[in-house]
């Protein structure tokens, strides 16, 4: 057998749990999420006096964070491998949470165009629950799905033919 030994830092390596510990801390990891984004959105909401503004850059904080702790704890990834990528598609899953919390504060501007901050607020909570299932998909089965071979650690390259000339013995003889 012959082992390949890779660098810590640049291999990935994966500890996925069962779907329910899964669900379990990516429920955390999200709570904890949903409140650096509620927050930063109240936060830029009073100070730039937009609501849409306040809420894209406020995700896009919280998404970062949110894609960098999913990786480690949610779907067990650690290593540099794989980093930018996850980032990246992290980024496009924030585009359709972006699109659902941006589309309810356009709805809520035109139904009540003089709404409260905690309107608003609602609001970008509603949304962003109704995006969170979503989310989970396309990061199990897109963002962190596993690529190439399941153990890249070992590598057991055949060294002799399967292809035997030995004579089979029947047990009955």
């Amino acid at each position: 057998m012959t082992v390949v030994r890779t660098p810590a830092s640049a291999a990935p390596v994966r500890s996925r749990g069962s779907v329910p510990r899964e669900l379990l801390v990516f429920a955390v990891i999200g709570v904890a999420s949903t409140v650096l984004h509620l927050g930063g959105f109240v936060v830029l909401r009073t100070l730039l006096g937009t609501p849409q503004v306040a809420n894209a850059v406020a995700l896009l904080v919280a998404a970062v964070a949110n894609t960098w702790a999913n990786r480690r704890w949610t779907f067990g990834i650690r290593g540099r491998e794989g980093v930018a990528r996850h980032q990246l598609q992290g980024l496009l899953v924030l585009a359709l949470t972006l699109a659902m919390t941006s589309g309810g504060l356009a709805l809520l501007a035109h139904v009540a165009p003089d709404a409260p901050t905690w309107v608003e607020t609602g609001v970008v909570a509603v949304t962003t629950v109704a995006a969170t299932a979503v989310k989970y998909a396309a990061m199990r089965w897109w963002v962190f799905a596993p690529r190439g071979p399941q153990n890249s650690a070992t590598t057991n390259p055949p060294t002799e033919s399967s292809n035997s000339t030995a004579p089979v013995q029947s047990a009955s003889s």
